[in-house]
């Protein structure tokens, strides 16, 4: 029987949906990182950053 454990998020989800939430909190993300952080830091950290993300909301969330 599977176990119903709860994630971080607020809302019942599959691998899959958390993978969109995931996909869609990335692309924030970037913009984001594009606006504010690139003139200081590399794209590349924030891909970086935004995998591990990506990884962890699906993993956990």
């Amino acid at each position: 029987m599977k176990k119903n454990s709860r994630g971080f998020l607020p809302i019942k989800t599959n691998w899959f949906d958390r993978l969109f939430i995931g996909v869609i909190s990335f692309v924030a993300l970037q913009l984001i990182w594009m606006r504010f952080v690139e003139q200081f830091a590399s794209i590349n950290i924030s891909i970086g950053i935004g995998i591990l993300w990506i990884i962890y909301v699906i993993w956990k969330g």
